[in-house]
């Protein structure tokens, strides 16, 4: 490898796409069109071992994409394989519509670091009104049963509390935190965590009752310089808004993942990226995640998401 190689700090692994319990105003559900698919836990544990050599520069293994993660019914068991072969920072968001006990045990049990549950307002019209199909009460009773059995069996599992703060939300996000931070521990690293809107799912409306985050210059997009994804039949996807495959990367069962992440379209973006030319980018030049990740309120570093 050269000085100029760059070895991803954040490897994101589809463990099914195709799928979700939730019809969520911000997301791209109805564009999707891969075919669904979940990953067997034989090609989970080929790919891993693929980026074992890369663990030391590994600082998060997130197991998501397009799709509701707890539909994996072998999720706890991917979980399992990932702490076995020393991989860290092993997480996933969810909207908790699928967090019943039996999985939330099997999860702790197996190693899993961090979860972040996704509710999107202190009241259930609200959430209902964003993530349509969910019933607010029973995601909210699921996650306050989630942090009693992680406490009631001494889990060291992280509990984020997410809230993507938008239009219909947005004056809720104060009571938000103060409620749900009742109910965490931040011995344990848990935290409640908000995330503005984005245009991913087209719904980048401009949130005028505060001032805009401050832009580095030049706007740079960490997905293309520290995360690796994965789709759920192995493919290689460009960044964490390619939900259909921007480019033909390659399978990654049958590539070597820092020669694919060195290759292509990864150098010419990072390139006009540097030389301050995103807007030159078919894919980037309307892309609002950047500017929504500079505005997260987070405390920690939590690449999980």
């Amino acid at each position: 490898m050269t000085s100029q190689t760059i070895i991803p700090s954040h490897l994101q692994i589809e463990p099914i796409n195709g799928a979700c319990t939730a019809r969520c105003t911000m997301c791209t559900i109805g564009e999707w069109t891969r075919k669904p698919n979940r990953m067997s836990e034989e090609d989970f544990e080929l790919i891993l071992r693929k980026f074992t050599p890369y663990i030391p520069h590994l600082d998060f293994l997130t197991l998501h994409g397009c799709g509701e993660p707890l539909l994996d019914k072998g999720l706890s068991v991917k979980v399992s394989i990932a702490k076995r072969l020393g991989f860290r920072g092993v997480g996933f968001a969810t909207n908790c519509t699928e967090l019943n006990k039996e999985t939330s045990q099997s999860l702790i049990k197996n190693g899993l670091d961090t979860i972040i549950c996704s509710i999107d307002g202190i009241k259930k019209e609200t959430h209902e009104a964003i993530r349509r199909r969910t019933v607010f009460q029973d995601v909210v009773d699921s996650v306050r049963a989630f942090i009693q059995l992680r406490n009631d069996l001494s889990g060291y599992t992280r509990i984020l509390v997410r809230f993507i703060r938008q239009e219909l939300n947005y004056d809720e996000w104060p009571a938000f935190h103060n409620e749900w931070s009742k109910y965490i521990s931040h011995e344990k690293g848990d935290d409640v965590i908000r995330f503005d809107v984005h245009n991913w799912g087209k719904q980048a409306e401009q949130l005028e009752k505060e001032q805009p985050a401050e832009l580095s210059d030049p706007l740079i997009c960490s997905d293309i310089f520290e995360r690796f994804i994965v789709y759920s039949n192995g493919e290689v996807g460009f960044c964490c808004a390619d939900d259909n495959g921007f480019f033909k990367l390659g399978n990654i069962i049958k590539s070597d993942p820092v020669e694919v992440y060195n290759s292509g379209p990864f150098l010419k973006y990072r390139k006009y990226m540097q030389e301050g030319k995103i807007n030159e980018l078919e894919h980037c030049k309307h892309c609002t995640i950047p500017q929504s990740r500079l505005k997260k309120i987070n405390p920690q570093r939590i690449k999980t998401g």
